[in-house]
């Protein structure tokens, strides 16, 4: 029995979301089995090769994964689910958490070569951090958990320098696809100290939650800190250790970042299956 398989209730609630097959040609791939496959090589960190022949075809469930990553269909799962848990009132509207984590990047994520879809960057999101060779993954979440948004970077770049996209990009909608406007506060660790972040959620009605830095004037800041709302930015420091126990995203494989933010996707859309269907 192959682990990592979508249960009946999970499928349920996605599978509407895929092209129906062809009506005529060879016979068509079962999508479930194909989400089935991208889940196993998402947990286990196996190579695409050693995909099991009883899931499928390695390179046919390669292809529909590059497909669904580069269609939006990864993406419109991941916003259904999320639309899910805001009509269900689970996703706090309080206080969301933001940080960011390098991601040690293995030697075959090089060459990628040039790429023609619009949102993969030039530099496919590697670099060289202290880390060496390395992806910085960004995230957002809300104070019970719930993963909102993610964004790639290469290892050096700056977790500030990504706050204005990430906020913007948050994938929070209602069942109908309506943005949902962000939390009243966020909170982040003093990489975020900065005056022009306090300025930037002040001005769209966020209040920061954000420690000064230990060689400023605390009373000097517009804002007052709040302690007891910081303390609970463990919950992200607990998603990312949970994001790295999926073995395809601990260490980075994928060659095109628009494909490692796929593998992200899945994992996310892994775990809000899993919370609607306990």
């Amino acid at each position: 029995m192959v682990r990592h398989r979508l249960t009946d209730d999970q499928w349920a609630c996605i599978a509407d979301l895929f092209p129906p097959p062809a009506a005529t040609g060879r016979p068509p791939n079962k999508p479930r089995d194909m989400m089935d496959g991208i889940l196993w090589i998402l947990r286990s960190g196996a190579a695409w090769r050693d995909l099991p022949r009883e899931i499928g075809h390695w390179s046919t469930v390669w292809d529909y994964f590059d497909r669904w990553t580069a269609n939006g269909t990864l993406h419109a799962v991941l916003q259904r689910l999320i639309g899910a848990q805001v009509e269900a009132e689970a996703i706090d509207r309080e206080l969301w958490f933001i940080d960011g984590t390098v991601l040690r990047a293995h030697r075959c994520a090089a060459g990628g070569g040039k790429e023609d879809h619009p949102k993969e960057p030039a530099d496919h999101a590697l670099g060289r951090s202290r880390g060496g060779f390395s992806t910085k993954l960004h995230i957002l979440c809300d104070r019970c958990g719930h993963p909102l948004h993610a964004h790639v970077t290469g290892g050096q770049v700056h977790e500030s320098t990504c706050l204005e996209e990430i906020l913007a990009g948050a994938d929070v909608t209602d069942p109908d696809g309506n943005p949902v406007a962000l939390a009243h506060k966020l909170g982040g660790d003093k990489a975020y100290r900065a005056e022009w972040i306090d300025e930037y959620l002040l001005d769209h009605g966020i209040e920061p939650v954000i420690p000064s830095k230990s060689n400023e004037d605390r009373d000097a800041r517009a804002v007052k800190f709040d302690k007891a709302a910081y303390r609970q930015r463990n919950i992200i420091e607990r998603l990312i250790g949970w994001l790295k126990e999926c073995r395809r995203i601990f260490s980075r494989f994928e060659k095109t970042a628009i494909n490692f933010l796929g593998m992200i996707r899945m994992a996310f859309i892994h775990r809000y299956l899993r919370l609607l269907t306990i």
